[in-house]
């Protein structure tokens, strides 16, 4: 029976292509799979209100995957500019962890290199380098982030482009994929532990009732839900890890 994935991993076996190639090469899945969910995005974002210039833009300046479908949802929920870009960027304070472990993997010293390789750092894009074996360069590197990048670029440019011309009630049939995609985000960090299924229900019902029951803003309420869960969320496992510890000792 022909395996899709078996014939890639023969494909990928040999590594000795030039950086850029290579890394080209190796974010092709990366491109599939940003093409598919920009898509989404690219509906959404016209949905919302926003131009196809500047639903194009936003992708091209801010590869940062959920946080750009938050976002929308908060443009489309009328929210305040602060609100939104608070929110963006405490859901995106994981690519400063991210970008501080590649500057001193990847060795990047010039201002250039610092400023470029963390703009285009997403969780895929992270973990196909930290898994990398051998020396990886900076060629290397932009061939990932270029393909990668122009995945979800393309692929928001077919959205916004089906956007203006899909019925208006098939173009909001698509907000479902919003929902889709955070559960798809969560699912697998609650397989690996309960702790993140308690603290994803905890923020929600908290998010919930901060919103309806004070009337908080939504932008507001999420960033002091995510504040509170994280906080609660960094208390346990901190105690939790001296436990496991102490068991593998003996």
């Amino acid at each position: 029976m022909f395996s899709f994935t078996g014939l890639w991993a023969k494909m990928n076996r040999k590594n000795d292509r030039p950086g850029t190639v290579q890394g080209a090469f190796d974010a092709i899945p990366i491109f599939l799979g940003y093409y598919t969910t920009s898509i989404a995005f690219g509906l959404l974002a016209i949905n919302s209100g926003l131009s196809s210039f500047q639903a194009v833009l936003f992708s091209m300046t801010n590869l940062t995957g959920a946080a750009q479908f938050l976002a929308i949802n908060l443009i489309s929920a009328g929210s305040a500019m602060g609100e939104i870009v608070t929110s963006v960027a405490m859901l995106n304070m994981r690519y400063f962890m991210m970008s501080a472990s590649l500057a001193k993997k990847l060795g990047l010293h010039s201002i250039f290199s610092k400023i470029l390789v963390p703009a285009a750092v997403t969780d895929e894009v992270f973990s196909v380098i930290s898994f990398r074996e051998g020396k990886t360069g900076t060629d290397y590197i932009f061939g990932l982030q270029s393909v990668s990048w122009l995945g979800w670029v393309t692929g928001t440019i077919t959205g916004v482009t089906a956007g203006n011309l899909l019925p208006k009630t098939l173009q909001q049939a698509v907000a479902i994929a919003l929902f889709a995609l955070f559960v798809a985000l969560l699912v697998p960090e609650v397989k690996r532990s309960t702790l993140a299924l308690v603290l994803a229900l905890s923020s929600g019902a908290l998010n919930s009732f901060l919103h309806y029951v004070f009337h908080i803003p939504p932008g507001w309420s999420i960033v002091i839900s995510m504040t509170a869960t994280a906080g609660i969320g960094g208390f346990f496992i901190h105690r939790m890890i001296p436990v496991k510890a102490g068991r593998r000792q003996e």
